[in-house]
């Protein structure tokens, strides 16, 4: 991947900064992107590239306000063969207590945002006829969460858009598809058990060793397992797998 340039949203911590260290290991030209510009700038210099390979760089980029994502990434002076849509999840709860705001909300920043980061970068992928755009999805998309019902249902709406997508660019070089997490241990994973154990009357210990204890693979995953699946995808020897969603999660997904 060396003469390749990728964006990573999300890339500051969990998931996003596991795909952006197996990006740049690999030699690409990472951008790091994160709401807050001088932690996305700390995320990007903890991360080395090999010897030879630049250096990964950072950008504030909030994806609650997709207006502005046109000009952000414009600020950054250069093109990408390389996208990685890993937007963030709405805040847990049930659908009984989703309000319309709660959607409106989630649509933009999980939905309207990425679409701008699409329309900012497939312009030059079509040029060059090549092109990788990565969603970073969520078992919700298989089967709905209770616990993040507002989530569940904009994750579901991305995944058709993306799947028209993948028709549509496929011609071009370009492939689209997602990675599906299972239960990676990240920050927002953390959240979700501790939200949980609230509910259930127990401690987020006890929901994680339970949880773990349904997973084949008997752990959660890391940001590195993502990470080695979204550089594979997101390489040249890839380039007929596009429009399908892969999932990474020790087996803990029952549906075929």
């Amino acid at each position: 991947m060396r003469n390749k340039t990728a964006l990573v949203l999300g890339g500051t911590s969990g998931i996003g900064l596991g795909i952006a260290r197996s990006l740049a290991a690999r030699g690409a030209a990472v951008t790091v992107a994160g709401r807050d510009a001088e932690r996305a700038g700390k995320a990007a210099a903890d991360i080395t590239p090999p010897a030879g390979a630049p250096a990964v760089s950072g950008i504030g980029l909030d994806l609650s306000r997709p207006e502005d994502v046109p000009d952000a990434l414009g600020r950054c002076g250069k093109s990408f063969d390389i996208a990685v849509l890993n937007g963030p999840g709405y805040r847990p709860g049930r659908v009984t207590a989703a309000t319309a705001d709660d959607f409106s909300q989630a649509y933009s920043s999980m939905f309207l945002s990425l679409r701008q980061v699409v329309e900012s970068v497939v312009g030059a992928m079509r040029e060059n006829r090549w092109g990788r755009l990565l969603y970073v999805s969520s078992s919700s998309v298989v089967s709905p969460i209770g616990e993040l019902a507002v989530s569940s249902v904009v994750r579901s709406a991305v995944n058709a858009y993306l799947k028209l997508l993948a028709n549509d660019l496929a011609g071009d070089g370009i492939t689209v598809n997602s990675i599906v997490p299972g239960r990676i241990d990240t920050p927002r994973v953390r959240a979700v058990d501790a939200a949980r154990a609230g509910d259930r009357g127990v401690t987020a210990d006890e929901v994680r060793a339970h949880t773990e204890g349904l997973i084949p693979a008997g752990r959660y995953g890391t940001p590195e397992d993502m990470g080695e699946l979204a550089a594979f995808l997101c390489s040249d020897r890839a380039g007929y797998l596009t429009g399908s969603t892969y999932r990474c999660d020790g087996g803990m997904i029952t549906a075929l």
